[in-house]
């Protein structure tokens, strides 16, 4: 498919607090936010830079599981030093240890855990090798097997995938958190046995100096790293509900004004229909004047004023507009008892306990 980055992301939109985050992050910060995955080949269109220095990443604590990736998220969005244990549960019922490890070229990578949701799949990775410095990509990357054999294809098509530089331990591993986005027709909660393709690696060199141009003479490493692991299946999944909501959306069209590339948006308030959450996301349905305008990624409002952010999810594909069933995830597994509200904005949606 032969589309701009902006084109093919017009719909992938965060939550308001998500991308006030974005906007007070630093030039190199920003690079880490967003990747794109092919089937068959990885979009570099963002690149992480990683924590400078192995003495600052063992000082704030580098969580080296899903399990305390989730803790760590949990602390951040203000659910207090402690978590509950029906809170701890949840996440505990989902993490999927792996363990799986294979080096090639001088490269070790670790896939350490794995956790579904049914629009996402968490993965915690891990990097170690001399030639791993300053900023380096993936050549290829895929995810085959179990679910992803449902995948239905209508063109072609990008799956979403963001991509978390997590920090570097003492011993200079590198961990990275990959959150790849659910393609249409798939539900990672189904399990199935799976596979992680890895191919080339890109040695980027040095981020450029604010202003300037950075090199396009790349050093390729080549190898191949294929992580295989078992996805166990979640099943009796609890949800709440809302029958239906007023929202604002946004449609932006670029265009092409001496040379530049400008944004021109338009709103519109429709009602939104089919209001799902789970402990892991959120679905819900856009009426047919609604298509086309993107809804930016709701939160949840939990017990104790804490509130959790969410993350559009799904393919990326040419048509992307005209899809009517919107779904994403949030930032770490919740305990549904804890949960008030979804909120769309400055929208408020109360939730009740859905239907067996």
């Amino acid at each position: 498919m032969k589309a701009s980055y902006r084109e093919m992301f017009d719909e992938v939109r965060a939550s308001k607090r998500l991308n006030e985050e974005v906007m007070n992050m630093t030039k190199q910060e920003r690079t880490q936010v967003v990747k794109k995955v092919s089937v068959s080949f990885l979009i570099a269109a963002a690149l992480a830079v990683l924590l400078a220095g192995t003495a600052l990443a063992a000082a704030i604590g580098v969580p080296e599981t899903l399990q305390e990736w989730f803790e760590k998220q949990w602390t951040e969005s203000g659910g207090g030093e402690e978590m509950p244990q029906e809170q701890a549960a949840v996440i505990e019922s989902l993490v999927q240890p792996v363990g799986a490890a294979v080096t090639d070229n001088g490269i070790t990578v670790t896939l350490d855990s794995v956790t579904p949701g049914e629009n996402v799949l968490w993965l915690m990775l891990k990097f170690q090798g001399e030639k791993l410095v300053d900023r380096w990509d993936f050549r290829d990357s895929d995810l085959v097997g179990g679910p992803m054999e449902k995948e239905v294809i209508d063109g072609p098509t990008l799956h979403g995938m963001l991509i978390k530089d997590v920090g570097v331990l003492e011993d200079g591993t590198q961990v990275q958190l990959w959150m790849w986005q659910v393609p249409k027709g798939v539900n990672f909660l189904e399990g199935g046995e799976m596979e992680l393709r890895l191919d080339g690696i890109v040695l980027l060199g040095k981020a450029p100096e604010p202003g300037t141009e950075g090199s396009k003479h790349f050093e390729e490493l080549e190898g191949t790293w294929t992580l295989p692991f078992t996805l166990k299946p979640v099943t009796n999944q609890s949800g709440l509900t809302a029958k239906s909501a007023r929202v604002s959306g946004t449609h932006t069209e670029w265009k092409e004004v001496k040379g530049e590339t400008i944004p021109t948006e338009s709103k519109k308030i429709f009602t939104i229909q089919n209001i799902r959450v789970t402990s892991t996301g959120y679905s819900y349905v856009r009426p047919k004047d609604g298509v086309g305008f993107g809804v930016d990624a709701p939160t949840l409002q939990m017990a104790d004023d804490m509130t959790v952010m969410g993350y559009g999810s799904g393919p990326i594909t040419p048509v992307e507009q005209e899809i009517k069933e919107v779904h994403g995830y949030w930032e770490f597994p919740v305990d549904l008892s804890k949960v008030e509200s979804i909120q769309f904005g400055d929208v408020v949606v109360p939730l009740k306990q859905a239907k067996k």
